[in-house]
């Protein structure tokens, strides 16, 4: 059964509502949206059908609010404040970027479920992306703020871009890295060094 913080137990949460979610989550996991059956979703989070379209109405309701419970609201503005209270631009950025990892990992299975449904319903699950355009527009605030303290150059949006994809491709494809894969924290250091640095020698 999948674990995640976001299902842990809160006074007055809808226990049944919370349990369908999380069945559904895991079902799409395993078999994206047109392998996920209503009634799958309700055999596993323990209830019948019936309960579970009193709670979502139809099948693309349910995948939706799953979609949206567990896509999560943007953290950026706390995390923001957090990087700023480092002293240098470099801890900063190794800060954003580690909480960039540890958000993706979370949501490592629906981000490539929902990118490979794209292909055939690229309108169909658009909440999945709310938090991490949310990131890139904060992030984007924060470069801007930097560039105008003279600490970076450039296109405030577009560095912010290129700086979570650095994050993006380190967890998607961590199968593409030796059996000596750099923990988060190094990743974090390394690729805030490229993105300050860059690689070329002057």
């Amino acid at each position: 059964m999948l674990k995640t913080d976001d299902t842990s137990a809160k006074p007055g949460v809808d226990q049944t509502r919370l349990r369908i979610l999380v069945a559904a989550r895991e079902l799409y996991a395993e078999k994206g949206s047109r392998g996920t059956t209503t009634r799958e979703v309700a055999e596993r989070a323990g209830v019948n059908e019936a309960t579970l379209f009193r709670h979502f109405g139809t099948k693309g309701q349910l995948l939706a609010a799953m979609l949206e419970h567990f896509s999560g609201t943007s953290l950026m503005p706390a995390l923001l404040e957090e990087a700023r209270a480092f002293p240098t631009l470099e801890l900063q950025l190794r800060h954003i970027g580690l909480a960039a990892i540890e958000s993706m990992r979370q949501r490592e299975d629906l981000i490539k479920v929902t990118m490979a449904e794209e292909l055939t319903n690229p309108e169909g699950f658009t909440c999945a992306w709310r938090t991490p355009l949310a990131a890139r527009v904060g992030v984007s605030g924060y470069m801007r703020e930097k560039i105008a303290a003279g600490e970076l150059r450039g296109d405030a949006d577009t560095l912010a871009r290129m700086f979570l994809s650095l994050f993006f491709a380190y967890v998607m494809a961590r199968k593409l890295w030796t059996d000596a894969e750099l923990s988060p924290a190094r990743a974090a250091e390394t690729m805030v060094a490229l993105f300050l640095n860059g690689a070329r020698i002057e």
